[in-house]
């Protein structure tokens, strides 16, 4: 080809070479920012699995509470309390829901363990079969700092929510848990949730 040029002159490959590495920068940076994202949301739905299967197991455990009207058994016992500006409630009760100890009647005792002795931390759970009383712990949640309870009863008609409840007679209507993470730490937002549960009449 007369007058024609034949390849690239060195900067036009130059050029070329620029504009080729901005492509695959720019790709690679997109496909590392889908690559986050979809990092990110898998942890959000861990985040909100685990966060609903807690929920599920406290709200079955409080729906199953019970009293035993057979013989003398253990009282509905929820305990108010502050420890360090947060609410350090305790709460027991035996339950017929099914537990990590038992199918049947199992005592649950849930507290905000701050022993550095134990391997458990935060939200803490005791079960003993009833009514033989071998303890097993569960932790519930470590990042659990505080506990708040109140219980619901009927006076004079009315509503009304008390800070703690002593009973081995009767039930409160319900309970309500609020979870509270450490000042400055948050919780998935369905722990951050209050938990209510109406409870069952006595066996």
């Amino acid at each position: 080809m007369k007058g024609g040029r034949l390849g690239m002159t060195l900067l036009e490959v130059v050029v070329g070479l620029t504009i080729a590495g901005l492509a695959v920068s720019t790709g690679y940076a997109a496909l590392a920012g889908i690559a986050d994202h979809g990092e990110r949301a898998v942890r959000a739905l861990d985040d909100a699995t685990t966060a609903a299967a807690r929920r599920r197991l406290l709200l079955g455990w409080l729906r199953g509470a019970r009293l035993d009207a057979e013989r003398p058994g253990p009282t509905f016992r929820g305990m108010d309390g502050v420890r360090d500006d947060l609410p350090d409630d305790e709460l027991s009760f035996l339950t017929t829901a099914s537990t990590d100890v038992s199918e049947g009647a199992t005592l649950v005792r849930l507290f905000i363990d701050r022993d550095s002795l134990t391997p458990e931390e935060g939200l803490t759970a005791e079960l003993s079969r009833w009514p033989r009383l071998e303890t097993h712990r569960i932790e519930v949640d470590s990042a659990v700092a505080g506990l708040d309870c109140r219980y619901l009863t009927r006076m004079f008609d009315q509503p009304e929510w008390l800070p703690s409840w002593i009973s081995g007679t009767v039930l409160p209507l319900g309970v309500e848990l609020r979870l509270v993470p450490a000042p400055g730490d948050t919780l998935p937002r369905l722990l951050a949730l209050p938990l209510l549960a109406a409870l069952g009449p006595a066996l």
